[in-house]
Parts: C-alpha cells; structure tokens; sequence
C-alpha cells in the first residue's frame, strides 16, 4: 500500500515544527517519495493554513514555521480553557491505536505544563467527581495503515479496495467502496462508504478491514448524503431500511424505559395496567436484537413478526446448544 498522502503531510508538519532546517530533497528521502510529491504536500499544508515558509540556508532552500506561531497559540487559550482540554483526556482514550496517539499524548502533556502546578491536585479532584464507565473498546494498534488510508481515500476522494472479513457470512470479501465518513461508536471506529457491488451505503468495522488499496479513481459524495440521516434508522452503528418496531414492556420495567430516550423515532403510550408500549422507526438487526433479548422476559415484541420469531428461534437454539450434559435441551 503506497504511503497515506495525509498521514505523511502530518509527519512532514511534525519534522518542520521540530524546528530543523529541512529541505524537499531530505523530505522526499526521508519518506520515499520524489521532490515533486514533497512540493504538492507542503502546498497542501500551506493551503489548509499552516504558516509554513521556504528560506534560504548555505544557499540551499528549506522549509520553516513562521516564529512565534506557538506562543500566538497558547495565549489563545484562556485557563478555564486549558483546564477543559485536560478534563477531556479520557475521552479520547479511544485513539489509543490511532496514527495521532502520540501527538494526543504530548498535547495533553503540554496543557498539563500550561496549568499553574499548584492547580492540578485541584483539578484532579474535580475531574474525580465525574466519574464514566467505559464501553468495552477496540484496540487499533495494529491497524494504523488501515485507519490512515482510509482518512487519506475520504480526504482526497478516492476509491478504496478493501479485503473485509464478514461476521454474517464468515469469510473475507474484497469490496470497492467510495469511502464518506470514519465514524466513533461505542468504543470503536466505523467506515460509511458507498459498496459499488451493493449499489448502497454500508457499514464497515475497521478492525474488519484485512488488507486495503487506494486506487486512481476518484469519486463524488453525493450533494444529499448526511451522516446523522444515513443513520437515523439505525439502532446503534448501522443503518438500513427502517421498518416499525413496537414493543410493550411490563409494569416491573416501565419506569426505567420511561427514563431514556432509546432512539429519536420513539413513542411512548401508557397502558392502563402500567406497562408501557415503545414504538420506533428502526432497522432490523444484531444490536436491536440484542437490546431487547436484554429485557427479556420483560418485554413482548408486538410488531414485526419477523423480529420476533427471529428472537423466538434464537433463544431456542441457545437453550438447546447449551444444555448441561446428559439432560435433553
């Protein structure tokens, strides 16, 4: 897989902001590239903003970043600010595995030295009163060049042929796919992108992603496409067609249904004998499955059939395959 164009702009910015007298011809060796790549990175970091310049050193041309840039950064930040960022280090615990971990670390490594000493017992504590239990989340160490590639196929549009292993059909498939939007959920990283064999949008598990290869061809995100639509029916990470769910919960389990909004489709109507009924406009599968075998038996699934019958089956193929020996399941 030939190098991620983003990622390495990223570490062309990091070598210049070391503060090194670095020239094209020691980037373009430095990364395995040819000077006229190098030249288009550093145009595109000019473009997106970054105050990079070219000066003259023994008469050859390097690059630098404009002095003074970074104090004109941390002044920027006000101490509630500063202290804000340090309060949302654990929230971006996920990207433990991501290309930019260590530049998250020495972020926060530097806000934590922009904060007076003395405040940080202080701040500690505060962060303490707020405690969060972490969604089981997946590790991405191995799959930087994966991640990376991607985020390079969206950046500039370009078609991605990726080897993904299915869970539904238990093989690995090779897919072409016009990659939209890298999406966070519950603990882990997600593709939307176009499958030109579907002629759809489908959902994609990144650590799923076995192999993959950027191609030449580019692509057009259409003008309607909205991640927060696409996955409106979804119940969790992955959407498709909705269909109407109505589910009617016991008395013993409706105060705590009444307590949450379990999806932005949902009704509620009160029983006369206290149970309370929940109708959404959700896709059928694994997570909605999985939601409501977790209040059984406290909950009746109305409508569709197919749902419950699915349910139905399941659980009767559970109770056989795990009957305790030599009793009949």
């Amino acid at each position: 897989m030939r190098n991620a164009e983003v990622i390495r702009q990223w570490k062309i910015l990091k070598t210049i902001e070391a503060g090194r007298w670095t020239s094209a011809p020691a980037l373009a060796r430095e990364h395995g590239v040819t000077e006229r790549t190098i030249r288009r990175d550093l145009e595109a970091l000019q473009e997106a903003g970054f105050p990079l310049y070219d000066d003259r050193r023994d008469g050859k041309k390097v690059w630098r970043l404009i002095e003074g840039y970074q104090q004109r950064l941390s002044q920027s930040f006000t101490l509630s600010e500063l202290a804000a960022l340090f309060f949302s280090r654990n929230m971006l615990s996920f990207l433990g595995g991501a290309p930019f971990a260590q530049d998250l670390e020495s972020a926060f490594a530097k806000i934590s030295e922009a904060l007076p000493r003395r405040s940080l017992p202080y701040l500690e504590r505060i962060q303490e009163l707020f405690s969060a239990r972490p969604d089981p989340w997946k590790d991405y160490s191995r799959k930087q060049d994966v991640i990376a590639g991607l985020i390079d196929g969206i950046l500039h549009q370009r078609q991605i042929r990726i080897a993904y292993y299915s869970f539904h059909s238990k093989r690995t498939k090779d897919y072409t796919v016009d990659p939209y939007r890298l999406v966070y959920y519950r603990g882990g990283l997600y593709l939307y992108a176009r499958a030109h064999d579907y002629g759809e949008i489908r959902t994609f598990a990144v650590e799923r992603v076995q192999e993959m290869e950027i191609l030449d061809e580019g692509f057009e995100i259409p003008a309607d496409f909205n991640p927060s639509e696409y996955a409106r029916s979804a119940f969790g990470i992955a959407g498709g067609e909705a269909q109407t769910v109505e589910l009617l919960f016991r008395p013993s389990m409706a105060s705590y249904i009444r307590e949450r909004v379990w999806h932005e489709s949902q009704h509620l109507d009160e029983e006369d004998d206290g149970s309370v009924r929940l109708t959404m406009e959700v896709a059928l599968g694994f997570e909605l499955k999985a939601w409501v075998k977790g209040f059984l038996p406290d909950v009746q699934v109305v409508r569709p059939a197919a749902l419950r019958e699915e349910i139905g089956r399941e659980l009767a193929e559970a109770q056989s395959g795990f009957a305790p020996p030599g009793r009949a399941g």
